[in-house]
């Protein structure tokens, strides 16, 4: 286009028809234009391909652009997800470990508690076996010196000179009602022992009477068989009292009596088979001062009985051991007088009745109208 506007120009300066001019000018104006737009069309056809692949391109790299932002937002997510589960795997696992630890740690406890009390039973069961075992081993050392010590014998109920009895009541410390085997009540007064009264109509209750009679009774009825034997001598006094030495299965309840201060030895007479045993008993309680020792003076050790009341005034007596006076109320008018139960018992060993003419109120201290018995 501007090489005709050129060549209308160049036609203008070489002095041409001006019509001819514009109309030239016009030609190449229109010609050019169209060769403008020819070239323009053309141009627009070969880089339309051109065009259209580099678009292809741009959308090819938009969508590898879009696929790598969504593989990289996946791969993002995957290793998040991967990154999670890893931790939750790491968490699971320390739990799981640490669970484990606990477990351990507490079986472990338990086990060691198991043990320990485990320990305390046997402990404890080794320690009631050997007291058991310890316990055995004495009654079987007992046993063993009760045998090398005493030859075996037959039960009690069949040595010589027991008798066998049973119990109908305790009169007092020294007296017992007893029932033997035909069915016969026996009325025993125990011998070489004297207890303090109870039961006497005319002296009160005496120290130690009480605890006496409930210990001889506590005796009796304890035992599984109670025995009698009699002595040398007289078997029954002027009461028609038994004289007797009593058993409790195989003790003797005298010396049990005597020897806890309940008793003293009194009333010997001819029947003296365990007077030593009797004497050694009883000086048992007197060096402790046991019952009816603790009480200054309260056994008459001049004589029998017990100094629970003032004695009575002693009659005047001669210088001769006896004498004989007339008396209207003796039967015979006769009355022998003895200073003392000691000497009435050399003339009358069993001492005398209140009939008998040496009989005075002051040595029937019981009041049983028998004299030094």
């Amino acid at each position: 286009m501007f090489v005709f506007i050129a060549l209308a120009l160049r036609s203008k300066s070489k002095n041409q028809n001006p019509r001819r001019h514009f109309r030239r000018a016009g030609i190449a104006f229109v010609t050019g234009l169209a060769l403008f737009f020819v070239t323009v069309a053309v141009t627009d056809e070969v880089e339309e391909p051109v065009d259209q692949t580099a678009s292809a391109d741009e959308d090819t790299e938009e969508v590898t652009e879009e696929a790598t932002e969504e593989e990289t937002a996946e791969e993002s997510k995957e290793d998040a997800e991967e990154e999670e589960a890893e931790k939750e795997k790491e968490e699971s696992i320390e739990a799981e470990k640490e669970a484990s630890i606990e477990a351990a740690e507490r079986e472990k406890e338990e086990s060691i508690e198991a043990e320990k009390e485990a320990s305390i039973e046997a402990k404890e069961e080794s320690i009631e076996k050997a007291e058991a075992e310890k316990e055995k081993s004495i009654e079987e050392a007992e046993a063993k010196a009760e045998a090398e010590e005493e030859p075996v014998e037959e039960p009690v109920a069949s040595k010589e000179g027991l008798i066998p009895v049973s119990l109908y009541r305790v009169v007092d410390g020294d007296t017992v009602n007893v029932i033997d085997d035909s069915g016969e009540e026996l009325k025993l007064r125990l011998l070489l022992i004297d207890t303090p009264e109870t039961v006497h109509p005319n002296k009160p209750v005496e120290p130690y009477g009480k605890e006496a009679s409930a210990r001889l009774t506590e005796l009796l009825n304890a035992a599984d068989q109670l025995y009698i034997e009699y002595d040398s001598g007289d078997k029954t006094d002027h009461y028609d009292r038994h004289l007797v030495y009593l058993y409790a299965d195989d003790v003797s309840v005298h010396e049990v009596l005597l020897k806890e201060g309940l008793a003293r030895v009194g009333y010997i007479y001819e029947q003296q088979r365990y007077l030593s045993e009797f004497r050694a008993a009883e000086q048992y309680a007197k060096d402790r001062q046991l019952g009816i020792w603790s009480i200054p003076g309260y056994v008459n050790e001049g004589g029998e009985g017990f100094n629970s009341e003032e004695p009575e005034a002693e009659p005047e007596t001669t210088s001769e051991p006896a004498t004989n006076e007339t008396s209207p109320s003796e039967g015979n008018g006769e009355t022998e007088y003895f200073q003392n139960c000691t000497e009435l018992k050399k003339v009358y060993p069993d001492g005398v009745s209140s009939d008998h003419a040496a009989y005075q109120p002051k040595m029937d201290r019981d009041k049983d109208n028998w004299a030094c018995e």
